[in-house]
């Protein structure tokens, strides 16, 4: 069936040219004159480009050739009618017999150029674009974050050693720990940074206010390390995890009713804890706690 229709493609081909050549002539008039009036357009995202078939794949030839064929004849034929039809037509109106003569050629030329075609046996037209994905340059190697960020800090402290660092924050942790349990902010203020030590005294404040202690007990640090370092706006920083078990409750101050929590049952967490200082010091404080994810 489908070599029946290509034998008579040629004849389709020749009857829609002659069928839609007068109107070819009608829309462009209608067109021309259409200018004179306003026109709104709306602007198309532009069209996603067409991927490549896999590599060694040899391309076949586009099945919308032939449509590509009859949209090329069909405006060739009311271009040409456009020209020729004035000049061997009827009293200068319509379209004379040479001009349907040629139209038909023209058709069939197209018909024999772009159906008949074969594809060569040579490279395909996407090949290249396959090649050229194959030479794009490779991917930026990875790096660690977090090394670069240790190597930000050396470049203005050598000696800095992330290992007695995390020996020093772990003190500092128990430290403030403590502090915490007795609201006693005095015992580590110089150990925090400005907003953490007015947030803390906000919270101690609080606490003694409604007379509740918060007790924390049995601290078990399971892990601590750095995960994040670097240097930002003239200051270093440094982030450690901390993974610990405690017991967490809270308990009136006169009576010693546990109000919140359990003495018995411990809890696990785990909160990142930031120190900072400016770049070239020793200053280093706490300046941030923050629940990790």
């Amino acid at each position: 069936m489908y070599a029946a229709l290509r034998k008579l493609t040629p004849f389709f081909l020749v009857f829609f040219t002659l069928a839609f050549a007068d109107v070819g002539l009608a829309v462009l008039d209608a067109e021309a004159r259409s200018r004179s009036g306003g026109r709104s357009f709306k602007r198309s995202a532009p069209s996603a480009p067409r991927s490549a078939p896999a590599s060694g794949a040899t391309a076949r030839p586009s099945n919308s050739g032939f449509g590509r064929g009859l949209a090329g004849g069909l405006i060739g034929g009311a271009l040409g009618g456009l020209l020729l039809g004035s000049l061997f037509g009827a009293n200068g109106s319509g379209i004379g017999i040479l001009p349907i003569l040629l139209l038909g050629v023209a058709g069939y030329f197209f018909y024999r150029r772009f159906m008949m075609a074969k594809p060569s046996s040579g490279l395909s037209a996407y090949q290249p674009l396959s090649s050229f994905s194959r030479s794009a340059p490779p991917p930026p190697p990875h790096t660690d974050p977090l090394e670069d960020g240790l190597a930000e800090l050396r470049s203005a402290d050598p000696d800095f050693d992330p290992q007695h660092f995390t020996e020093v924050a772990s003190d500092v942790f128990f430290k403030v720990q403590a502090g915490w349990m007795r609201r006693d902010l005095s015992s580590f203020r110089h150990l925090l940074g400005s907003s953490l030590a007015e947030e803390y005294g906000q919270h101690f404040a609080d606490m003694t206010q409604k007379g509740i202690i918060n007790k924390l007990e049995s601290i078990s640090v399971r892990k601590a390390k750095i995960v994040e370092a670097g240097s930002v706006n003239g200051e270093d920083f440094v982030t450690l995890l901390f993974t610990a078990n405690l017991l967490d409750y809270t308990v009136d101050e006169k009576s010693g009713q546990v109000l919140e929590g359990s003495m018995t049952e411990p809890v696990k967490f785990a909160e990142k804890w930031t120190w900072a200082r400016p770049v070239n010091t020793e200053a280093w404080l706490l300046e941030g706690v923050e629940l990790a994810d």
